[in-house]
């Protein structure tokens, strides 16, 4: 059976080496590689592969057991800076290792191939023809790549773009229809205590456009004619006592079963009914936050 290295590389800690494994393991298997494999945590895809501690011990692996194939999920689990392509391909061809990448097959072959034209002028070529085909080879296989790279990137970001819209538009129907509170501001808080019942999704959208009739009515509007926010601040402490109350009850209800679930106190709870919070919500209301955000 042929030996390989399996690489992997995670930027962040709570990502899942796993994920890409599993990938390996299969392409592996269909191939007929035994795999070790090599995981490298928390190291960013710009940083030179050659200055990694884990890609460095599978160099010396790979030097030491005579093993000449590298699999890696992507190219940019092993590099995504252009000024380090060339440098690892130069290195790889000058061993004849070939570095096989499961999800970008092109790129992958185009690699592969430049390892076997470098093999073949080995054969045939002096020094100085090899240096010259191989510096040419290197060129096309590197501008390949850092193209591959951008339009990966560019429909990556479509893909997240798509996403983050669709998302947006189905949360906003549903809180259209009274079905989501994923953030609960002073208005939920005010409909809760008006309505009497006890659970946000409980509220209907009848329930919520009363409580911001009654926001705008008792606060938006004394503000528009020139009381400012501080004061009106301060009315609302005085007026809204038992919406009050009524959060702090349910903050001292969330400590309460996160302690009885062996969890640690959180050590920020939301409450939506902070300064800032109601002054947000005054300037939103009457357009002026959004007025801000297009200047800015």
């Amino acid at each position: 059976m042929i030996q390989a290295i399996a690489y992997i590389r995670i930027s962040q800690e709570d990502e899942n080496p796993d994920n890409q494994w599993f990938v390996i393991r299969d392409y592996c298997d269909k191939k007929g590689y035994m795999c070790i494999r090599l995981d490298e945590i928390g190291v960013s895809r710009v940083e030179d592969p050659f200055q990694r501690i884990i890609f460095q011990s599978a160099i010396k692996i790979m030097e030491v057991n005579k093993i000449s194939i590298m699999v890696a999920e992507s190219i940019d689990r092993v590099c995504a800076d252009p000024e380090h392509y060339e440098k690892l391909i130069r290195f790889f061809a000058e061993r004849g290792w070939r570095l096989e990448l499961v999800r970008d097959l092109d790129i992958s072959e185009a690699f592969n191939r430049v390892i076997e034209v470098f093999e073949k002028l080995k054969k045939t070529a002096d020094s100085a023809v090899m240096s010259v085909v191989l510096d040419s080879q290197i060129k096309s296989l590197k501008d390949m790549i850092q193209l591959y790279h951008k339009l990966k990137v560019a429909v990556a970001r479509e893909y997240v773009e798509d996403v983050r819209r669709k998302v947006k538009r189905t949360m906003e129907k549903l809180k259209t229809e009274g079905k989501v509170y994923t953030k609960p501001t002073i208005i939920h808080w005010i409909a809760l205590y008006r309505s009497g019942k006890k659970r946000f999704t409980e509220l209907t959208q009848a329930d919520i456009d009363e409580a911001r009739k009654y926001f705008i009515e008792r606060y938006v509007k004394p503000y528009k004619e020139g009381i400012p926010i501080r004061r009106l601040w301060q009315r609302f402490i005085e007026i809204e006592r038992p919406v009050i109350d009524l959060i702090r009850r349910h903050r001292i209800y969330t400590i309460e079963l996160r302690k009885s679930l062996g969890k640690e106190e959180p050590k920020r709870i939301e409450t939506y009914t902070s300064y800032l919070s109601f002054y947000k919500l005054i300037k939103k209301l009457t357009g002026e936050e959004k007025d801000q955000s297009k200047k800015s």
